[in-house]
């Protein structure tokens, strides 16, 4: 826009907003000094009614006064008035006409505002009394009609400058219009210039485009090397002219190949693309993605080959990073998938187990510990706690269970785990300790670091049969940006490290690519899971550390993981000592499962150590139960897992019916919301499916001891 029709833009503003300030300004003056006389009118008003009802209330006579008051209220538009004796009896009270709606609204909106009056009433200069309005000051009324003029006032005044802004905006676009008609004119005159330095822009072109353009002749020689390709390939025009591809840019390996593609660009017409692999004067590897078209004179005959060429090293490397990351994510999925699974066979698959495991246990207590029967008992129970422990593996690599997080050395952890190492590998491997001093605190769970720790161990011991070097280190790092952009689950900033590396025989890039997925395993049927590094996969995750393994064949195997540091170290709460625990007892149990065999079995079990048993195979029955039992019954013990109404909606029935019923949880799995849900419905204890007889009898006396305390 012209500068003189901006000057004159502003100076409008200019003028009408000091327009305004003063219009307001004298407004404000007005409306105060106006509001001001009301108010002072309305006194002197009220003294003249104090005067005129004085006799009246001298001689207390309440109808001489009532017409005029009736007057003075309505002339006054009072709110109400009253009169008062000298002992501030009401002598008299008349209230004024009710509120508009909109005086309502002004009211509401603070614009009317109102105020109490008082004036004494004296007779012969005695005060005999004295009279009270409430007045509503309606001096709004004008100013909006003065403030309504005076906007129409300014509105007509910016309407007048507008429409003389508008004609002088009008001259400097015909000028504007007038000078560009003029440029046109001169632009058509240089058209021919323009025409003519055609070529020479064309070729200026060709210098400076991002690619490299490159012309070959017959004889596969260079005859047009622009800078492009300097800066790609690091060669200058004159020390590539005259020179083949072969002296230049083809490593070895592809010269063989280039040979064969400059045969078929020399036999077609059509152009090839083709991604090749340079080299740089600098002898760096470069990927290049070239456009070759073959030349041809006017007669058709091939005279050379004229290439684009764009370097697609940045390019290639981001697509190897996706497909890492992609990878990645594909890894968690399937994490997540086997998770799903694990949580959905759990439940049922921990109960068939504590029907085997609880009728070991009871066939072990009235065994012959010198039988033969006992061993086979025996290595039937432990048979079951290694079923549990498989799952508990899946729920673990999953993170369908909730991790015991806490400030962590991880130096101390190595330690302890070293010891356990000690007795458990044979001697031929050789353990390396190298731990950092001063080494960050982490965040973590102390059992599953050395989960995580023995399993690798125990991994790299298997794959060095005939002995070899078992190394484990530790030491403070700080992750960067660029670090964490390319490995997702990795923290960015302090972290501490935890290298376990091996000499074995290494892994291929194919296994390498499938080692954390559950149940894969490169041992023979019989040997071993496929879940050992998926647990450590799936800890290391709920811990939101990253995994990193390197290997190939021949050279060992090193994984590498990063656990986010914290700053500040907070001292680990000390563990509760074990106390000694009365297994025996003379209580009452319900017991709730839809399961009838562990039902009979928890019956049987408590049965055997004095409690009295009740049975209910679904949340409405022992709801019926526990009505008819209610002062005889001292704990529930409870499936969440059943059909009909559900684990959660009987403990909610059951609190119903007694706010302090006792509720131990036992649940072949209980992910960690449904232990926070059970928890704010009224649980008192929790124990998982398959359960030791040992453990449900403490876990019984433990229970029953909180819930005596909680309601004492």
């Amino acid at each position: 826009m012209h500068p003189f029709h901006t000057k004159k833009r502003l100076s409008i503003k200019a003028i009408m907003g000091l327009l305004v300030v003063l219009s307001l300004t004298v407004f404000s003056l007005f409306a105060f000094f106006y509001q001001r006389h009301v108010i002072a009118y309305q006194i002197d008003q009220l003294k003249n009614h104090a005067t005129v009802v004085s006799t009246s209330l001298w001689s207390y006579e309440s109808q001489a006064p009532k017409a005029y008051l009736m007057l003075a209220v309505k002339a006054n538009r009072y709110e109400h008035a009253t009169i008062f004796d000298e002992q501030d009896q009401v002598f008299l009270h008349i209230d004024g006409e009710p509120y508009t709606q909109i005086e309502n609204l002004f009211l509401a909106l603070g614009l009317l505002r109102t105020y109490q009056l008082k004036e004494p009433i004296t007779f012969n200069g005695t005060t005999i009394g004295h009279i009270n309005v409430k007045l509503v000051c309606r001096s709004i009324y004008p100013f909006l009609y003065i403030l309504f003029c005076l906007l129409l006032f300014l509105t007509a005044i910016w309407l007048f400058l507008t429409v003389l802004d508008a004609k002088a905006m009008l001259e400097q676009r015909v000028l504007a219009r007038t000078a560009k008609l003029e440029q046109e004119v001169h632009e058509r005159k240089k058209a021919e210039e323009k025409l003519r330095l055609q070529a020479q822009h064309l070729s200026m072109h060709v210098q400076h485009t991002p690619l490299a353009v490159i012309e070959w002749n017959l004889d596969f020689q260079i005859v047009e090397w622009n800078k492009a390709a300097e800066v790609i390939f690091g060669f200058s025009r004159d020390e590539a002219m005259g020179k083949t591809p072969f002296e230049l840019l083809v490593p070895e390996e592809e010269k063989e190949q280039l040979s064969i593609l400059w045969k078929k660009i020399s036999n077609q017409k059509g152009s090839i693309r083709q991604i090749n692999t340079n080299l740089t004067k600098d002898k760096k590897i470069k990927t290049c993605e070239w456009f070759n078209t073959p030349l041809l004179n006017s007669q058709g005959d091939f005279v050379g080959v004229a290439s684009l060429a764009l370097d697609i090293t940045d390019r290639i490397k981001a697509e190897q990073t996706n497909k890492m990351l992609r990878e990645q994510l594909l890894q968690s999925q399937k994490m997540e998938a086997i998770g799903n699974l694990a949580g959905g066979i759990s439940h049922d698959f921990n109960n068939l187990l504590q029907g085997i495991s609880g009728y070991t246990q009871l066939m072990l207590t009235t065994c012959d510990p010198t039988s033969k029967n006992y061993s086979h008992l025996q290595g039937i129970l432990q048979a079951c706690e290694r079923a549990a422990d498989l799952i508990r593996q899946l729920l673990t690599l999953s993170r369908k269970v909730e991790s015991a997080l806490g400030p962590l050395n991880l130096n101390e952890q190595v330690t302890q785990v070293r010891t356990i190492l000690d007795h458990t590998i044979p001697k031929m491997i050789d353990i390396k300790i190298d731990l950092a001093p001063n080494l960050h605190t982490i965040n973590a769970d102390p059992i599953q670091i050395e989960q995580i720790i023995l399993n690798m161990a125990i991994n790299a011991h298997q794959a060095m049969p005939d002995g070899g070097t078992l190394s484990i280190s530790t030491a403070n790092t700080c992750l960067d940006a660029a670090f964490c952009a390319k490995h997702l689950q990795a923290t960015q900033g302090p972290n501490v490290m935890l290298k376990i590396a091996d000499n074995g025989p290494g892994m291929d890039q194919a296994i390498l690519e499938r080692i954390f997925e559950p149940f894969f395993t490169t041992k023979e049927v019989g040997q071993g899971t496929g879940l050992g590094l998926s647990t450590v996969y799936g800890i290391i995750q709920s811990h939101g550390a990253y995994i990193q393994c390197v290997s190939s064949p021949g050279k060992g195997t090193e994984f590498t993981i990063y656990f986010p540091a914290i700053v500040r170290q907070h001292e680990r709460p000390k563990k509760p000592q074990k106390e000694d625990v009365d297994l025996g007892g003379n209580e009452t149990v319900l017991i709730v499962d839809d399961e009838a065999i562990v039902r009979e079995i928890a019956a049987e079990i408590l049965t055997t150590h004095g409690y009295a048993t009740l049975l209910a195979e679904s949340g409405e029955e022992a709801i019926r139960i526990y009505a008819a039992n209610k002062n005889t019954i001292d704990i529930v013990i409870m499936d969440l897992n059943m059909p009909g109404m559900g684990g959660f909606n009987s403990i909610r029935k059951l609190k119903a019916l007694d706010p302090n019923v006792c509720i131990l949880v036992a649940s072949g799995y209980i992910p960690t919301e449904s232990v926070k849900r059970a928890t704010e419905l009224g649980a008192d204890g929790f124990i998982s499916k398959p359960f030791q007889m040992i453990n449900l009898l403490k876990k019984i006396r433990k229970t029953l001891a909180i819930a005596k305390q909680t309601t004492t």
